[in-house]
């Protein structure tokens, strides 16, 4: 095991070496150092340099300044404690690495060497002082003495310019020179209400040094963290204007207008017609011109990214396209009834009895089309994927069923509900798998002092609401299994 020093600088290499050491020695680790930038050739052998000066043999690894790859180079090492020095110029950089980062991180503002003192060591806003006296005592063998305070920091998200003068006031009043403040983080630091007050803390104290520390994380974002370096190896993540250009294109088109209405309705008939036909070539052409696909594919993009209402636009969207679908079908059901005498045929028969399997074709399906959609070269395949995914003859096919009036059920399958059911499981399964592909290919949230999001304009604290529903997207995708299990076996 390790401590990593992150160096970016010829001065964080002069203020994080006697840290990294102190770090190592208590925690019985071996000192080690990234360079930050592969080109930082000459940074790296001052780096060596200086880490064999105090007898250690090291290898200095140099890693590109980019989040993912720093995240992925700490996970893939066997790192236990990765330290950071405070740099205005690489802010950005630091603070999505101190996140996101897999591994147990220190954020420093160094004002001098480590203290080795109690009576040097304060901490901020640990009202049972516990957390902080644990992380002191495991990193620098030492116990914190004093508290600055608790009482004034706000517990409703981000805090006002009086909480940052009332930190910076306490830090000059009650430190002296060399002293520490430790400021450590249980959960992800986007959702603690002192975090920005730490960061200004970290920028602007002029007395104590500062330490921001960020527990390492459980398995589930540890397992996240793998899975994204490995999707990352697998496609590299989309560079920052195609992934604006893909979620601005995706949000346009699953806003509802009279032209997808339209487009919709079209399809429905189509496919209406060659259900009754039995012409499978008239289905895959209504299956083409539908425009369903993409409404669907911005509800996946909003799951990824926690915008809310980019979500509820896209389920707005897809409700009307359905309703548009299933009535257009219905009338055009209504018109064969009046001049001839309705048959369901094989083709409407076969999409009254959803399996299980239909959740496969509706995940992969899913998958392929957001990854064809974010690879430009592969846009022929989107085509493929709306056929895989079958979304409008489900709808036609409930449409005229309800127009001819069946609603018993045979040992074909069940009339009406079977292709509404059917055409749900392929919805919520596109929308999930899109929502991974998307996430996996860099269109997620991106957390920052500012709280925005690439390509939208939710909030981090929507993080949550994401999640949340993505679970009962999944809790309901289950629920169906199980329904369609049981039709099985009545059918059987």
């Amino acid at each position: 095991m390790n401590v990593t020093l992150l160096v970016g600088s010829q001065r964080q290499l002069a203020d994080g070496l006697p840290w990294l050491h102190r770090f190592a020695s208590v925690l019985n680790c071996v000192p080690n150092a990234v360079v930050l930038g592969v080109e930082h050739r000459a940074l790296a052998r001052q780096v060596e340099s200086a880490m064999q000066q105090g007898n250690e043999s090291v290898t200095v690894d140099r890693v590109a300044a980019d989040v993912d790859a720093v995240v992925a180079k700490m996970d893939t090492t066997k790192c236990r404690l990765l330290v950071m020095v405070d740099d205005v110029d690489d802010d950005r950089l630091q603070a999505a690495v101190f996140e996101r980062c897999g591994v147990e991180t220190v954020w420093l503002s160094v004002k001098a060497p480590p203290p080795e003192r109690e009576d040097h060591i304060f901490s901020l806003d640990d009202p049972l002082h516990a957390m902080t006296t644990t992380v002191s005592r495991r990193l620098l063998g030492i116990s914190p003495m004093l508290q600055l305070d608790h009482d004034w920091l706000q517990q409703d998200g981000g805090p006002p310019d009086a909480d940052v003068e009332q930190a910076l006031r306490l830090e000059q009043q009650r430190c002296d020179e060399g002293d520490l403040i430790w400021i450590p983080f249980p959960e992800s630091p986007s959702h603690q209400s002192q975090y920005g007050v730490a960061r200004a803390l970290l920028h602007q104290s002029s007395k104590a040094s500062i330490a921001l520390v960020h527990a390492k994380q459980g398995w589930d974002r540890s397992l996240l963290t793998q899975v994204r370096y490995w999707a990352s190896h697998v496609a590299e993540p989309m560079d920052r204007d195609a992934r604006l250009e893909l979620a601005q294109s995706l949000s346009e088109g699953s806003q509802p207008n009279w032209e997808f209405l339209g487009l919709i309705s079209a399809a429905a008939m189509l496919a209406a017609f060659g259900l009754l036909q039995n012409s499978a070539a008239v289905i895959i052409g209504a299956m083409l011109i539908a425009p369903l696909m993409t409404p669907i594919m911005g509800a996946g993009l909003s799951l990824a990214q926690g915008n809310r209402p980019l979500f509820q636009t896209s389920c707005l969207t897809i409700g009307i396209g359905f309703a548009g679908g299933f009535f257009s079908s219905f009338l055009f059901g209504l018109l064969v009834r009046a001049v001839q005498t309705p048959v369901v045929t094989a083709e409407m028969w076969s999409r009254c009895n959803p399996s299980p399997l239909d959740f496969c074709v509706g995940l992969v399906g899913g998958m392929a089309a957001s990854y064809a959609r974010t690879r430009s070269h592969l846009s022929s395949a989107l085509a493929g994927a709306a056929i895989a995914a079958a979304l409008v003859p489900p709808i036609a096919t409930a449409g005229l069923q309800a127009a001819f009036g069946v609603w018993e059920v045979t040992d074909h399958g069940w009339p009406v509900f079977g292709p509404l059911l059917l055409v749900s499981v392929n919805v919520l399964t596109i929308m999930i798998g899109t929502s991974f592909v998307l996430y996996a290919r860099g269109l997620r949230v991106v957390s920052s002092a500012s709280g925005r999001t690439e390509g939208g304009v939710a909030k981090v604290k929507d993080n949550k609401w994401a999640t949340r529903t993505t679970v009962l997207l999944l809790t309901v995708v289950l629920m169906v299994f199980v329904w369609m299990l049981h039709l099985e076996r009545l059918f059987l």
